[in-house]
């Protein structure tokens, strides 16, 4: 049944007594319900992220190039994003804690799968079965955090929540370069499956059921439109980097994508039941949340992106060392969850987004000076700056939003909100990539030009190159071409941290953009009482 504000109760499971709306199961209980629906996250983050490390080997066990395993990484994401829209509709319909138990199991069923791979071929489909499980996790386990708490505790319950989100793709790199490095490769799926046995244990255990009784008829029209929209979407502009937006390719995808996109949003604003509720839109701070969340998603997806390649490629570390290097960042950024969530329920989420946002900024602006001399404690040192600013960003704004949504709609507010950030998460990837790159070609072309090679002072330093060579027994044509050839990789070297230096200039742009939108927060009152909550300032 649904009470007069239209919020689902919560069901009973099968012998006992409905508990009536607004009673809070035990706090051990909620405790391992968090236990629950936190590892189940973390699992499904953490393959977004782990299998990066894993494709050379992958590579070479399967005997294929990199474009045909690309697509080991690329139907994970793309059936996640897809699948995500629909996830509201099935809690409501089938029950949060049933779709949560089979998502676990599907994801579970596809780790073991994967690890037991034989070919690029299988791979692909094992990660798919994997997907429709993950893709329904963190939708699905939001709306059960929020229906589990009431508003004034919702702030640590998300920042407990947000370790997993946060920790996750930070861990994934460094945890898979280890087990790539000194263990089997396969472990990082297999290690999935006894955790997954566990969790779904814990959760059937821990999790009470939540539904509503008349979710009434499926939107077929509208899943197929926003699955296939946000599928193409996605994938169109994960090719960006690589071929750049004039590609047919990717202007194919994207046209597929838009079409379908505009498709959808007709549908959704004629029927009667809509899949995805759109005039949640007219939230005015569920919308505005959105916004600063998407940019902040934007800063760090496409910063977790870059980062590694300037370390690899230019400062030569190995990926374990570039996964150690990053970890204190990802350690700061689980630690700060809890810290902001408490914070949240006491101040509420404007002070804490601005401050956040301002705190970003500064770190990005920092770490803007990076080159293939800086200390590696200094990169540290700025990644855990930022860091710090994030984490008070990223649950406290969320909850803000979604405090502001109906209860028998926060199965729709979820799907919403995921489906947005993980399009986000995409875009920021895909166009700070591009940017770098075409960054790096005008840095290298500026300096060419700059360079007169029938200059004086430019021929005495390749003399002076062309000498070493040639004393380590090179011939005077060997040596002179080696000189010309690291006069080359210099400026090349030189264009790479310029142009890794503009990206970190323009999210730190970006970031104060968000504090300029994080002052627009305001105070709503919290249903069903006369006092006021304080959802944003």
């Amino acid at each position: 049944m649904t009470d007069q504000l239209g919020e689902a109760k919560p069901v009973a499971a099968q012998g006992n007594t409905n508990a009536p709306v607004g009673t809070e199961p035990p706090a051990r209980g909620r405790g391992l319900a968090m236990l629950a629906m936190i590892l189940a996250v973390f699992m499904a983050i953490l393959d977004t992220s782990i299998v990066n490390v894993a494709v050379p080997k992958m590579m070479a066990v399967f005997s294929v190039s990199q474009t045909e395993i690309q697509w080991v990484l690329t139907a994970y994401s793309l059936v996640v994003g897809a699948l995500i829209p629909i996830t509201g509709y099935l809690g409501d319909r089938f029950g949060y804690k049933r779709v949560f138990l089979y998502s676990v199991a599907v994801f579970t069923i596809g780790s073991a799968l994967c690890s037991a791979a034989w070919s690029n071929n299988s791979m692909i489909v094992f990660r798919i079965i994997q997907a429709i499980g993950g893709g329904a996790v963190m939708p699905v386990s939001m709306v059960m955090l929020f229906r589990m708490f009431p508003p004034e505790k919702r702030g640590m319950a998300m920042g407990l929540f947000g370790i997993s989100v946060m920790f996750a793709p930070a861990v994934g790199p460094t945890l898979s370069g280890y087990i790539v490095e000194y263990l089997d490769w396969r472990l990082i799926f297999s290690i999935n499956v006894p955790i997954g046995i566990i969790d779904i244990f814990l959760a059937a255990t821990a999790l009470k059921e939540y539904k509503i009784e008349n979710p009434g008829k499926f939107d077929l029209w509208g899943f197929v439109t926003s699955s296939t929209g946000l599928a193409t979407l996605l994938y169109g502009v994960g090719i960006v980097a690589d071929k750049g937006w004039n590609n047919t390719e990717v202007i194919i995808f994207l046209s597929i994508a838009t079409v379908c996109l505009i498709a959808f949003i007709i549908i959704e604003l004629i029927v009667e039941r809509p899949m995805l509720d759109l005039s949640l839109l007219k939230n005015f701070t569920f919308t505005l949340t959105l916004m600063i969340s998407s940019t902040a998603m934007v800063i760090l997806m496409g910063s977790l992106f870059l980062l590694p390649v300037f370390l690899e490629n230019v400062a030569g570390l190995s990926p374990i060392q570039t996964g150690l290097l990053l970890l204190p960042q990802a350690i700061v950024s689980g630690l700060m969850m809890p810290i902001a969530g408490a914070l949240f329920d006491k101040i509420g989420a404007k002070p804490l987004a601005v401050i956040g946002m301002i705190i970003t900024a500064y770190g990005l602006y920092l770490t803007r000076q990076l080159d293939v001399t800086t200390p590696f404690s200094t990169i540290v040192g700025w990644l855990m700056i930022r860091a710090v600013g994030v984490g008070l960003v990223m649950m406290p704004v969320q909850t803000a939003g979604m405090n502001t949504v109906p209860m028998h709609k926060m199965g729709q507010g979820t799907a919403l909100s995921n489906a947005i950030r993980q399009v986000s998460a995409s875009f920021g990837i895909a166009w700070l990539a591009l940017m770098f790159s075409n960054q790096r070609i005008f840095h290298s072309a500026a300096m060419s030009d700059q360079m007169n090679m029938f200059s004086a002072s430019v021929q005495n330093n390749i003399s002076q190159i062309q000498s070493q060579y040639m004393a380590v027994g090179q011939s005077f044509g060997q040596a002179q071409s080696s000189a010309i050839g690291y006069v080359y990789g210099q400026i090349q070297l030189q264009a790479t941290v310029q142009a890794m230096d503009d990206v970190f200039y323009m999210t730190a742009g970006l970031a104060l953009a968000a504090v300029v939108l994080s002052m627009f927060l305001k105070t709503v009152k919290r249903p069903g009482s006369s006092k006021e909550h304080v959802v944003g300032e």
